[in-house]
């Protein structure tokens, strides 16, 4: 036995569409040669696997007067949310029902006057549920193209609705079935964020801009309220409750509680740096309502003397919603405090007897987590970065197949890497985190306290080491146009903002070489505010000065450059709506443009990105494909589509990719399933000719010779030729498990030859193939001889009986 080097198993799939190819119609003209695919793609499942996410929360009772938690957890593109109650008084949950649409949830609301829980949806849905129902209710998209982000029940039952991106406010009247659009609560404010609801009035607090307004029920006009001064520049009215005469609002990103007296029209108190978001309802006599700073605890504010005091209670969560509760229990009397938390969890507070307990998420059901970054780590891991993430972000590793869960990384929008380091950003407020991997994980100290990136920066997106330095890109905050370009020293935790490189847009990609910065941007600034430039822009900079040496508009009307990556040669490559484009950074000019893929637009464009790989070809995420572009001729093949983002390469040279809360790896050491054109199985008698497309032999035994012709691809697997086997110009051939009474001869294959576990009766000729050979177990009674085969063979386990020649013997 000749026993040779372990092949990457080449592999081979043709794209040609033919008619059939035993007994077939007249042959058409060959198909021209296509590369053949190496590769296939293999499922690594969910990084994250499940998570308990309920952004917005309410409780309510029963029609027996027990009190209920109801949450919409996340789901991700792949999965609805999903509605679910929790009994305060068992901690069990009592129902729960997957959605039939809609992913997220930031709006819910009980409604004490017909005792339901109506839910919102960022994608437009609205539901309710009343407890005994065994089915939640569906009540429509009431306005297509709005989410709805905010609900508010009146006493009267009217349910009222805040949305995005319009920044309108609706209201339901469950009695009638009847929608009314009240028109855009603050001109210009995208998000209507937050709402309290009384007899007479709804108040409306919105995003980007912290602004409030009441809305007159009987008139259906809006009424501004100016906030004090030193909020002018606040970002959201995020969380209002209504205690007495007064109106309490939070605002951010101070998270400062402002009290406004709606008699007087003036703000009377403000307590600063409380602990988002929700305050709660007056307590049972009216006195105070409780709320949590982060330093002390929970405290009661005194309504009479606007006054707090610690109570001694202390969760360590912060209130998604609060509600006076009785649990039946004499060891908690009388009325208790419940506070919910987005993770899931229940914390009860007993203000007479001071006892306490906690209800935990284990019993609501989560989903895999929607992966919002790949990035592969000096240490050959891929890292996983995903959206508002409990758990943390995922490491997986090439080597083992082994998934970590590194706690506390948040929601992580991009990834690079600088010695053995990984470092990544964070949304929101734009932390930027080192992660030494020669060391264990330990949020806190590796990864030590987070830098900063100031400017009203929100997301940082991309990285790139230059000299000593890591430059990032980053998208502003919600409402903010003008993204920054910044230079971030690990070592010292200094970081230096750019903002405005290029006028009003972000920026959303970097590659760094000889010293300088290249940029990609995107037209758009946070969400919730219209961009006002129209072309996205690939500037150069000086990363010691931040200066723009230069900037140019690589693809005309373009909204976003994205993917920016340096081949060999110094040639700078991007794409930017579908479009391919290659930069020379010595005369800072464009030297091509093509659109190669289907033109799509994304907000920051997280889905495109682009890898040069050691077999030649570069690799690109576009338009929710991957694709392979061959960089001589610009051939493009499209390898795997349904919604694929992002993109990393590993040591080895293997491709990860994302679908939704999934990923995936493209394998250069699997041969990818061929889709057969003819497939022919069992006994056979007489020749079959391959005269195009793809025939495919399934545990076949023939009784004759079989012929491929030029371009035409054959696909053997656990099958039996009684005679020889010749292919000429083929697209590609490939035995499995295959035993041949003949000789075998391949010449001029354009696509892979790819031979496992064969056996042949016969001499085998392998000539002057040109789409990669791999032999991974031969058995041959006769000679084997190899000649003229680009690239050389890749041999393992030969049995050769004969003598070997060419380069097979050479190999």
């Amino acid at each position: 036995m000749k026993r040779l080097h372990r092949p990457m198993l080449a592999a081979l799939v043709a794209a040609l569409v033919v008619p059939l190819a035993v007994a077939a119609a007249p042959a058409a003209a060959p198909a021209a040669p296509i590369a053949p695919v190496v590769g296939a793609e293999e499922s690594l499942g969910y990084p994250i696997a499940s998570r308990v996410l309920s952004q917005d929360q309410s409780q309510g009772v029963d029609a027996e007067g027990r009190p209920q938690a109801y949450w919409v957890t996340a789901g991700n593109p792949e999965t609805p949310g999903m509605f679910q109650a929790t009994d305060l008084r068992s901690g069990e949950v009592v129902f729960a029902e997957r959605l039939p649409a809609g992913v997220n949830s930031w709006a819910s609301t009980f409604s004490a006057a017909d005792g339901t829980v109506y839910f919102g949806m960022v994608e437009g849905q609205l539901y309710s549920w009343t407890p005994g129902d065994d089915a939640v209710t569906a009540l429509g998209v009431p306005y297509p193209g709005e989410g709805i982000w905010r609900l508010a029940a009146a006493p009267d039952g009217v349910i009222y609705g805040g949305t995005y991106p319009g920044g309108e406010l609706f209201s339901y009247d469950p009695t009638t079935g009847a929608f009314t659009n009240h028109g855009q609560a603050v001109p210009g404010e995208t998000y209507a964020r937050a709402l309290a609801v009384d007899d007479e009035s709804v108040w409306v607090g919105t995003q980007p801009r912290a602004r409030l307004t009441r809305f007159d029920r009987a008139t259906g006009q809006f009424h501004q309220v100016a906030l004090p001064a030193q909020y002018e520049t606040h970002e959201v009215v995020y969380d209002m409750t209504l205690a007495r005469d007064y109106l309490l609002l939070r605002v951010q990103p101070s998270n400062d509680l402002l009290v406004y007296d709606t008699v007087t029209g003036e703000f009377v108190d403000i307590v600063p740096r409380i602990s988002g978001r929700a305050i709660s309802p007056p307590d049972p006599a009216g006195k105070h309502v409780y709320f949590r700073i982060a330093s002390v605890g929970v405290v009661a504010y005194d309504l009479d003397t606007l006054t707090y005091t610690p109570v001694g209670w202390a969760p360590n969560a912060f209130p998604g919603t609060w509600a006076w509760v009785d649990l039946d229990d004499p060891a908690m009397p009388g009325l208790s405090l419940a506070m919910t938390y987005y993770y899931g969890r229940i914390y009860i507070w007993n203000p007479q007897t001071h006892a306490a307990r906690y209800i935990g998420e284990d019993d609501l059901q989560g989903a895999p987590n929607s992966i919002t970054a790949l990035g592969v780590g000096p240490d050959g891991a891929v890292y996983v970065g995903a959206f508002l993430s409990p758990p943390g972000m995922a490491r997986f590793d090439p080597a083992t197949g082994a998934t970590t869960l590194l706690a506390g990384a948040g929601q992580v929008e991009g990834f690079g890497t600088y010695g053995d380091h990984l470092v990544f950003g964070r949304y929101p407020n734009a932390g930027l985190l080192d992660f030494d991997t020669t060391r264990p994980w330990s949020m806190g100290t590796n990864p030590g306290p987070a830098a900063t990136i100031g400017g009203e920066q929100d997301r940082p997106q991309s990285f790139a080491q230059v000299g000593d330095l890591i430059a990032v890109g980053s998208v502003p905050k919600s409402g903010r146009l003008g993204g920054a370009l910044s230079l971030w020293d690990p070592a010292t935790g200094e970081v230096v903002t750019h903002r405005n490189v290029v006028p009003d847009q972000s920026v959303v990609s970097v590659a760094a070489r000889d010293g300088l910065v290249y940029g990609g941007t995107s037209v758009n600034g946070g969400y919730g505010i219209d961009p006002v430039a129209t072309e996205a822009e690939l500037f150069v900079a000086d990363p010691a000065t931040g200066e723009v040496l230069s900037s140019i508009v690589p693809v005309p009307g373009g909204r976003a450059v994205n993917g920016l990556t340096f081949d060999a040669d110094g040639m700078l490559w991007g794409v930017s709506d579908g479009t391919l484009f290659t930069y020379d950074p010595a005369t800072r000019s464009v030297t091509r443009a093509e659109q190669l893929f289907p033109s799509s637009t994304s907000m920051y464009g997280h889905d495109r990105h682009l890898v040069f790989r050691g077999d030649g070809y570069l690799y690109v995420t576009s338009s929710g494909s991957l694709w392979r572009v061959d960089p001589e001729s610009w051939a493009v093949t499209r390898l795997a589509s349904s919604g694929v983002a992002s993109l990393a390469s590993d040591g080895a040279g293997n491709l990860y990719y994302s679908r939704g809360a999934a990923l995936y790896r493209w394998n250069f050491a699997l041969r990818p399933q061929p889709v057969c054109d003819v497939t022919v199985t069992g006994p056979h008698a007489g020749p079959v000719t391959v005269q195009a497309g793809t025939t495919c032999l399934d545990g076949a035994s023939i009784d004759g010779p079989v012929q491929v012709s030029p371009g035409a691809v054959l696909v053997a697997e656990d099958s039996a030729v009684r005679g020889p086997v010749r292919a000429v110009g083929a697209g590609g051939v490939q035995l499995d498990g295959v035993t041949v009474t003949g000789p075998l001869s391949v010449t001029g294959a354009v696509g892979g030859v790819w031979i496992d576990g064969t056996t042949v009766d016969g001499p085998v000729e392998l000539v002057s193939n040109t789409g990669g050979t791999t032999v991974d177990g031969l058995t041959v009674t006769g000679p084997l001889s190899c000649t003229g085969n680009e690239p050389l063979p890749v041999l393992e386990d030969l049995d050769v009986a004969g003598p070997v020649a060419g380069q097979c013997k050479e190999a």
